[in-house]
């Protein structure tokens, strides 16, 4: 990924996250994190990765973020100068479940050999 890809993703990222948190008032989206964002290259579309503390809340969150991300656009077009400003789709982002849950087996592991020495 090229340099400037990564600035435009970084950006877009800092800007939707401020955006939901201070923009849109739905208590679903209060503890949303946006993890990541991978744009293509032509500019046309940005994957936005997004976790919850709460793990049940994920649909309701999609939701959420799927009626609004045309008002997510709008507020990043008065933010931010690019010649195309990419349609948003979001994606929960299952990493941050993934790493607690090998974090978990290690320490059942690391425990199981502790009591069979």
């Amino acid at each position: 990924m090229s340099l400037r890809m990564e600035k435009v993703n970084r950006e877009l990222r800092k800007q939707i996250m401020d955006i939901i948190q201070k923009d849109i008032d739905d208590p679903v989206v209060e503890f949303l994190s946006i993890t990541r964002v991978d744009t293509t290259s032509d500019l046309q579309e940005s994957r936005v990765y997004f976790s919850l503390l709460d793990e049940s809340k994920y649909d309701k969150a999609q939701s959420a973020l799927d009626s609004t991300k045309g008002f997510i656009r709008a507020a990043l077009a008065k933010r931010i100068r690019l010649k195309i400003l990419p349609q948003l789709n979001f994606f929960p982002d299952a990493s941050i479940k993934y790493s607690v849950d090998i974090y978990q087996r290690i320490e059942e592991i690391k425990k199981d050999q502790s009591n069979d020495e």
